[in-house]
């Protein structure tokens, strides 16, 4: 799973890959870690990086997440709405999540020609199955998801020109 967030205005990303032994992998930025998570009694998690030990506490409000580690703050954005999530004149524009969720398969390539109602994305969010299709006939211009991914409502999936 991957997660998009701003942090000083600059994009961040955190991709999480569970491992057979119950911990995960976590990449940021170059750095890869070997995480294990421990839930506290006050809402807090014991997280183990590496050989590290810190606490972590989190809140999200809108479109931010806060996050307290080991007494240090920060602050992460979702990265921000742009375009809409249906056509644009001649069926462009970008196309967006319309809910939280994980990108279950992305079904074309940069340069395609799609046709009005081709689905582009499947997302899958709240134990459903999203289909993105496209709102017209054009060429994906740009993909901003790969399977795997977990998307936050409103965020760019891919642009059709």
């Amino acid at each position: 799973m991957i997660f998009h967030y701003q942090y000083d205005g600059q994009p961040a990303g955190v991709r999480l890959e569970r491992q057979p032994d119950g911990s995960y992998r976590a990449t940021i930025g170059d750095r890869v870690y070997s995480v294990r998570a421990q839930p506290l009694n006050d809402g807090g998690w014991l997280l183990a990086l590496d050989d590290r030990r810190v606490v972590v506490y989190g809140a999200a409000a809108g479109g931010a997440r806060f996050l307290s580690l080991d007494g240090l703050d920060y602050t992460l954005a979702v990265p921000e709405k742009r375009g809409a999530s249906r056509k644009r004149a001649a069926g462009g524009g970008d196309l967006t999540a319309q809910m939280p969720g994980q990108v279950m398969a992305v079904l074309v390539d940069e340069g395609q020609t799609v046709e009005r109602g081709q689905t582009l994305v499947v997302l899958e969010a709240m134990k459903m199955e999203i289909r993105v299709s496209a709102p017209g006939n054009g060429r994906v211009k740009s993909l901003l998801v790969r399977q795997g991914d977990v998307v936050e409502r409103g965020q760019r999936l891919l642009e059709i020109e």
